[in-house]
């Protein structure tokens, strides 16, 4: 399993003809991952916002009590950004990320689909908490692509 977190492998220096027309079409190939890549990153994270006022009106919530579970998805981000910047900075990037976005997007599936979570401000915090630390496997990864093909 972890193997696949294991840096790409080397490859041999494309022939000099070769070299600008191939990387001109894998840097917007690049580009354009990174970009749904990240953007999809957003707007899993941006969910819970969305809910929000749905969650006041059918549970009764307060905004201060949904505001304690949007503090602790930010605060994880915040942690896993440095914590994960380190471990992608060792890994494959394409992995890295891929894992980060599928793991997210099961946090927020189960937010959805899991009897009793949304009438539970623990098993809230959890989740959100969970989804923050899954988050910042998203921008390291696609920082470092970026750097390594456009520098």
């Amino acid at each position: 399993m972890m193997s696949i977190f294991s840096p790409a492998p080397h490859i041999e220096r494309l022939p000099e003809g070769q070299i600008d027309s191939t990387y001109k079409r894998l840097r917007k190939e690049v580009f354009a991952g990174t970009f749904i890549g990240y953007a999809t990153f957003y707007l899993i994270r941006q969910n819970f916002s969305l809910a929000v006022p749905y969650m006041i009106a059918e549970y009764g919530y307060t905004k201060a009590d949904l505001g304690i579970v949007m503090t602790l998805l930010s605060v994880a981000y915040g942690i896993s950004k440095f914590v994960m910047g380190n471990a992608s900075d060792r890994s494959n990037p394409k992995y890295f990320s891929t894992v980060g976005l599928l793991l997210s997007a099961l946090v927020m599936l189960l937010f959805g689909t899991l009897p009793g979570v949304l009438s539970s401000i623990p098993i809230m915090c959890v989740l959100a908490f969970l989804n923050g630390w899954f988050q910042g496997m998203g921008y390291p990864p696609y920082a470092k692509n970026m750097v390594t093909w456009f520098s």
